[in-house]
């Protein structure tokens, strides 16, 4: 720091710790008080003697000299006045120093989060039940008899990824009342027309949501159950989106990523909580056309576009160059107005 200029110093003084009613003690190593200064009457700390033992006016320091180590930080302390406290401890030539700084408006800070935490945690279980409320407690057991079984099999599935675009942007900005009421009405939008074209919702990651269509026997081909899903689903955004304007509420946009092949499939968990898993390329290769897609755009692979018959006609073609994957990607886009 010496060869910083003198306003530099003052500067970064009246940026760190001019508002924090900086004070400081200097003791002995064995704890005696040799020096002292700033706003030690914020903590609790009046008329210190030369020579008096630390603890004698810090009574939370008491057993700490001396100090086996060079530096020490105790963090949001509450002294004798109740002010929260930061303490540093550190040697110099001098002596060891012990600085006292205000910690009032970090420990306000870390209650803040703390209490975004726990309302992020409320969500979460709040998504949980959401989502037992379309699936129902014995989807696993459901699974079971239409023919995936706790051994992994290989099926042949289409898999779509939803995402809500900008969903994690609006969270910050509103309280976790309003943020589960929004989430809620999209997930309805999503979710619904999953279930209404036979698919079956895996899993709700954030604000995204995975659906595998295959798992149950149909006459309607696993790759044109996605699609004409993914069109309902654009619709009932749509539709919600009037609906929410109409009334001068805040809306959000959806993307669509969908892949068809063969896919590993099993049911993993306890006897009281069982679910479904999906490990393939087909997976991977969904989220990352979801992760590609526009607002209100569907991003379709070669194989899903190849068995959806009179639907091609609504998607062009789109050359995508998609992380961990070499080359370009043959892929088709269907775009909606907003």
């Amino acid at each position: 720091m010496s060869d910083l200029a003198q306003p530099v110093l003052e500067f970064i003084y009246d940026l760190s710790i001019k508002d924090r009613s900086p004070a400081f003690l200097l003791v002995k190593e064995d704890g005696e008080i040799q020096d002292w200064g700033g706003k030690l009457e914020t903590y609790g700390i009046t008329a210190p003697g030369k020579g008096d033992p630390i603890e004698d006016h810090v009574q939370i320091l008491d057993g700490f000299f001396p100090l086996d180590e060079e530096r020490l930080h105790l963090a949001c302390i509450e002294t004798e006045t109740g002010v929260s406290a930061d303490i540093h401890i550190f040697f110099t030539g001098k002596g060891c120093w012990v600085l006292f700084l205000d910690a009032t408006l970090e420990e306000a800070r870390q209650s803040v989060l703390q209490q975004r935490l726990n309302e992020l945690c409320l969500l979460r279980d709040k998504h949980s039940k959401l989502l037992e409320q379309y699936l129902g407690k014995d989807i696993a057991e459901k699974l079971v008899q239409t023919g995936v079984r706790d051994a992994e099999e290989s099926k042949y599935v289409s898999v779509l990824f939803a995402d809500i675009r900008g969903f994690t942007a609006y969270s910050e900005k509103k309280d976790s009342a309003e943020v589960f009421k929004l989430l809620n009405a999209y997930l309805a939008a999503i979710i619904q027309p999953v279930l209404d074209e036979g698919g079956t919702v895996d899993k709700i990651i954030g604000e995204a949501v995975m659906a595998i269509f295959g798992i149950s026997s149909s006459e309607v081909t696993p790759p044109l159950q996605s699609v004409k899903a993914a069109f309902r689903i654009i619709g009932n955004v749509q539709s919600l989106h009037k609906e929410r304007e109409a009334q001068r509420q805040d809306t959000l946009e959806i993307g669509i990523g969908i892949a068809s092949g063969q896919v590993l499939l099993g049911i993993m968990g306890s006897r009281n909580r069982r679910t479904l898993s999906a490990i393939g390329h087909s997976v991977n290769l969904a989220s990352l056309l979801e992760s590609q897609a526009r607002s209100n755009e569907i991003l379709i692979d070669q194989h899903t576009f190849q068995k959806i018959g009179k639907h091609q006609h609504r998607f062009t073609k789109a050359r995508l160059k998609l992380r961990g994957i070499e080359g370009p990607l043959q892929a088709f886009s269907c775009e909606f107005e907003e």
